[in-house]
């Protein structure tokens, strides 16, 4: 190799098929529809997503689905950190109560949903309802509604999640109470707008 030469490495995985433009774009989105979601407030969940965006390495040609995943527990972190320190004493496991009776199981189909008509609720022509019952939620109950069924993650996930980031000791039965409450008031929901 000659002077003026460098020796540039080649890349671990053949990207030229990858536009990570989209990429990054698809993932922003994704995030912030999340962020959005924990939060309500569309300044804030944008503040979210540049802040996750800045702190975690993402090269979507390298492994794409590992690069979403860290954002996605980044900006899961960074929202409930968020909630915690506006709401402390509502974001307390001893806020997230079991109403009880309303729904029996921690199961989506319980209040009477499918995952495609939660996501069409998302995403589709109900969006602007659910944001409002969202924020008739209380924040233990929103975030644990937005852990388990939006994002996917199990009880036990959710409670670490949340115990790491308010320091706060909640177990898998608070979360499960906060989310069987939240079912519950899905449920009364959907109920109430479909006789109207």
């Amino acid at each position: 190799m000659s002077e003026t030469q460098t020796a540039i490495p080649e890349p671990t995985t053949d990207c030229t098929d990858c536009n990570d433009n989209d990429i990054v774009e698809s993932a922003a989105r994704e995030l912030y529809q999340a962020a959005a979601l924990f939060v309500g407030d569309e300044n804030e969940a944008i503040q979210l997503v540049e802040e996750t965006v800045a702190s975690v390495e993402m090269d979507p040609c390298s492994d794409g689905e590992a690069a979403r995943e860290a954002a996605s527990r980044d900006l899961i972190r960074r929202a409930l950190a968020r909630v915690a320190a506006l709401q402390p004493a509502r974001m307390h496991p001893s806020a997230a109560t079991d109403l009880g009776g309303c729904v029996e199981t921690d199961d989506l189909s319980a209040a009477g949903l499918t995952r495609q008509q939660l996501d069409d609720l998302l995403s589709g022509a109900g969006r602007t309802r659910m944001r409002q019952w969202l924020e008739g939620l209380g924040p233990a109950e929103r975030s644990v509604f937005v852990l388990r069924a939006v994002m996917g993650r199990s009880a036990a996930e959710s409670a670490q999640l949340l115990q790491q980031t308010t320091g706060d000791p909640w177990m898998e039965t608070h979360v499960g109470g906060a989310y069987r409450a939240a079912l519950c008031s899905l449920a009364s929901s959907l109920v109430h707008s479909a006789s109207h």
